[in-house]
């Protein structure tokens, strides 16, 4: 689950890796995280982060411990770090870093056991996040591997891409082998129960949410950040209705 608000002490570096390459930043404990701001990758993004970060936690999925972290505007307006201006507007979104990890590759995917690939590959559905791909001839996986902790399932801000088709969710995902198996009744179900005890703590999900992340105007429940929270919700329950699970 979510950690404390963390406070950055100091701006590493930012990756070279990912669209909106995030930044590396140690918090007042020492340890270092992987951050990404509001104006770096938008509030909607940041709200797909989080939601996703405690949906997929309470599926038991490995995701790095995560967090809602504070950049003191000196830290930022001081830091020689290229594109630093992407930590501001607002509280960032902080994923523990996995030391010793490399991005999973293709030889790697029957080191994964068969449940958490069936587990992620449903889950990366229900949210309707595209950015699992990966084939013998590489992709974009947002999966990391080593070998002490295994995998970790990292990366969800292009997640609730509410126009996407399921077709192209599962296309060349990185466990789309494992679509036959929710023919199974009892595998099926199994997932169900899973998704519906996630989904029972959407309230308590959501008021983990900053109110800056979800509207334009604070003050204004009219300017909902698109996609809402009700939409969001929505696009989730539909794992009720047998078309979700026509996954082959």
């Amino acid at each position: 689950m979510i950690e404390p608000t963390l406070k950055a002490v100091e701006i590493l570096r930012r990756s070279e890796q990912g669209l909106c390459r995030p930044f590396l930043i140690r918090d007042e404990k020492g340890d270092i995280y992987v951050v990404k701001g509001v104006d770096g990758i938008g509030k909607a993004a940041l709200t797909s982060e989080l939601i996703c970060a405690e949906l997929g936690t309470r599926l038991g999925l490995p995701i790095p411990s995560y967090g809602l972290m504070k950049i003191p505007q000196p830290l930022i307006d001081f830091s020689a770090t290229d594109g630093a201006k992407d930590l501001e507007g607002g509280p960032a979104f902080a994923s523990r870093l996995i030391e010793n990890a490399t991005t999973l590759i293709y030889p790697q995917i029957n080191h994964v056991e068969t449940a958490l690939q069936q587990r992620v590959l449903v889950f990366d559905k229900w949210v309707k996040n595209g950015d699992r791909r990966l084939t013998a001839l590489g992709g974009n996986v947002n999966l990391l591997w080593s070998p002490d902790k295994g995998l970790s399932v990292i990366d969800h801000n292009v997640s609730f891409a509410m126009e996407s088709q399921d077709d192209e969710i599962l296309e060349n995902h990185v466990f789309s082998d494992q679509r036959h198996c929710f023919d199974d009744m009892m595998t099926r179900a199994e997932h169900i129960a899973a998704l519906d005890m996630a989904l029972a703590g959407w309230d308590s999900i959501i008021g983990l949410l900053p109110e800056a992340w979800i509207y334009r105007d604070p003050w204004d429940e009219d300017s909902a950040i698109s996609p809402t929270l009700d939409e969001r919700l929505e696009l989730l329950q539909r794992f009720n209705h047998d078309d979700f699970w026509r996954l082959a």
